[in-house]
């Protein structure tokens, strides 16, 4: 057998149907075809444009500095003379600062994002707890990236972040992005209302004329509560996982002193002697001052003459190397010590999760929560809030939906260095970290990088066998249980279902068996039938590949997938038949094969084996008889 397993996988889930509300388009005009008068359309704009006639009801304007706030402007798509489209002309910073009006940041002489904007001026207001969905073209003179808020009217923002930065190129280019509505893009505590997605234009000093068509702002109800059979654990090994996701491991820890990200480590706790895992926050008095060098390495002399100290502060190892602090300055930022919990499946925005921990400290102290994509990598400034630890041992039950900023997050971040005064041992035990759906790529199910390979009988034969080794998957798996994994149903073919809408339904299952048509779709019978057999053991499965004598599958490459299910998680293999003598020759020496040429044995011309044969063609011995 081939060694071709890597461990890339996540979950399969079944989720029930719920109820649902159609999308509403909340734009006017959005393929700029309609009325030449501005007012029909949806979209407006900050620019500036000079000589503009203002419509006295448009609420169009100049503002103090000269910009232009108005609808914005439709034109004739440069490359096609029968589509319009809107045009936005985003100035240079040189024009900027030559105008005398730049738009600056606060405490910055750079230009501004939003010194040039484009808005979808929403037909109604946007509740908070709303899905929003938003479609478009766009494209421009020059490739880039614009930055999208949530603001009330154009202009009144409300929120720095909306969908995120969407990018585009030269040609033509259709952007599709989601959110969920929530508190901050509305700031209904403000009385406010969310009705506008502004688009923040001037993200290149050099300028740029960005053009956008087809647009789409489309909102729903929420969907409602997930009917589902039971939560799913991401967490397989739970507090002693090592598996790896991406670049890091599942649970991650980063050195307060170095802040190096490595293996969180797995120690006895001194309470209960139970295993946790650990981390060791810094403090203030861990680092010293140093004293300041000049170029040449020579200390370097205050007013009074006295050795000038660095303002930075240096944490000395046993050595004598030393390392600076994290932040470069006397403080120490509360994730200068992290710890990490990281899984392999990206966060869905209002996908119910439940995270179930142990915490405690060696003495009292905080914890802050973050969002991250990867350990490190920063979204968001609250994930499952603030913890207080004791020195006992306390238990935290979070059960809610994904935050909108998670979206396509996979870490939990726990800031670890609030407390600075002592060095903090922070210990953590994690029974589950689940969800409820799981919407993944076939990549993240997929446990093998290459085929499983089993044969086609020859035309004629009745059946074929192959020996497939299990070991290197064992491995992966870090068990020795190999009938527990097998078992008696893990014969599943859950894709090109004819009969699922789900096509990695993994309901389709059959200790006895599985039957599969000349394309791989899971069919009732009349074709290929995979057995396994259930005494199967060392690591090693035989397969028996039954066609019932039938031509029809003669000379093809089929390809299919097998799943099982082991710690509650579901594996699948991409697994190919291929004709017996090319298997046998590509297995030569590896796999145990054997086909079976059976005698006298009678089938229909659908491949049914037949007992009592009444007049009729009927194919014996792979030849067509008359009887």
């Amino acid at each position: 057998m081939k060694k071709f397993f890597t461990l890339i996988a996540a979950a399969l889930l079944s989720s029930g149907a719920f109820a649902q509300s159609e999308w509403q388009n909340l734009v006017v005009n959005g393929d700029m075809e309609g009325e030449a008068d501005p007012m029909w359309s949806s979209f407006w704009c900050h620019d500036w444009r000079e000589g503009v006639t203002f419509d006295e009801a448009s609420e169009q304007r100049y503002d103090d500095k000269g910009q232009f706030q108005g609808f914005a402007e439709i034109v004739v798509d440069p490359a096609d003379p029968n589509n319009h489209c809107a045009r936005v002309i985003v100035r240079s910073e040189a024009e900027a600062d030559e105008a005398g009006n730049k738009v600056c940041p606060n405490n910055s002489t750079s230009l501004a994002s939003w010194d040039c904007q484009f808005f979808i001026y929403a037909n109604e207001e946007i509740p908070e707890g709303k899905e929003l969905r938003m479609k478009l073209k766009v494209k421009a003179e020059k490739s880039g990236m614009f930055e999208t808020q949530a603001h009330w009217k154009p202009g009144d923002y409300n929120y720095y972040q909306l969908f995120g930065n969407c990018n585009y190129g030269t040609e033509w280019t259709t952007i599709e992005v989601d959110a969920t509505v929530d508190a901050n893009h509305t700031q209904s505590a403000n009385g406010k209302i969310f009705q506008s997605v502004a688009f923040n234009l001037s993200t290149m000093t050099d300028g740029n004329v960005i053009y956008f068509d087809d647009v789409k702002l489309e909102m729903r109800e929420p969907k409602g509560p997930e009917d589902f059979d039971r939560w799913f654990n991401m967490l397989r090994h739970g507090t002693e996982s090592a598996d790896k996701v991406n670049n890091y491991t599942t649970f991650t820890g980063r050195d307060g002193a170095t802040g190096k990200d490595i293996q969180a480590r797995v120690v006895m706790d001194p309470v209960d002697g139970e295993s946790a895992l650990n981390v060791t926050a810094i403090c203030y008095n861990a680092f010293e001052d140093k004293p300041q060098l000049d170029d040449e390495g020579n200390p370097v002399l205050d007013e009074n003459g006295e050795p000038a100290i660095d303002h930075l502060k240096y944490h000395i190892f046993e050595n004598g190397d030393t390392c600076k602090m994290q932040n470069g300055g006397y403080g120490i930022d509360d994730w200068q010590t992290q710890f990490f919990v990281t899984v392999p499946h990206k966060f869905i925005p209002n996908s119910q999760y439940r995270l179930v921990m142990w915490y405690r400290a060696d003495h009292e102290a905080d914890i802050d929560t973050q969002l991250h994509n990867m350990p490190g990598d920063y979204v968001h400034y609250e994930a499952i809030g603030a913890l207080h630890c004791t020195p006992e041992w306390q238990q935290i039950v979070v059960e809610e939906a994904m935050r909108s900023q998670g979206k396509g997050c996979q870490t939990i971040a726990f800031n670890c260095n609030k407390n600075k005064d002592e060095l903090v041992n922070y210990y953590f035990r994690f029974d589950e970290f689940s969800f409820n759906m799981a919407e993944v790529s076939d990549a993240e199910r997929t446990l093998g990088k290459e085929d499983i390979l089993l044969p086609v009988p020859e035309p004629g034969a009745e059946s074929a066998t192959a020996t497939i080794d299990f070991t290197n998957c064992m491995n992966l798996l870090e068990s020795t249980d190999f009938a527990n994994i097998l078992g008696d149903d893990h014969l599943k073919l859950p894709v090109k279902s004819a009969t699922e809408d789900d096509e990695y339904s993994p309901k389709q299952q059959a200790a006895a068996g599985v039957f599969i048509d000349d394309e791989g779709y899971l069919v009732d019978d009349g074709a290929i039938c995979i057995t396994a057999n259930e005494d199967s053991k060392d690591n090693k499965a035989d397969y028996l590949i039954d066609n019932f004598g039938t031509e029809s599958f003669a000379g093809k490459s089929i390809e299919t997938k097998m799943l099982f299910t082991y710690n509650d998680w579901n594996y699948v293999f991409n697994t190919k038949l291929i004709p017996a003598a090319d298997y046998e020759k590509i297995m030569s020496g590896v796999n145990s094969v054997s086909v079976a040429q059976p005698e006298n044995v009678i089938y229909d011309l659908q491949g049914r084996r037949v007992k009592d044969a009444v007049k009729g063609l009927y194919i014996v011995n792979g030849k067509k008889v008359v009887k």
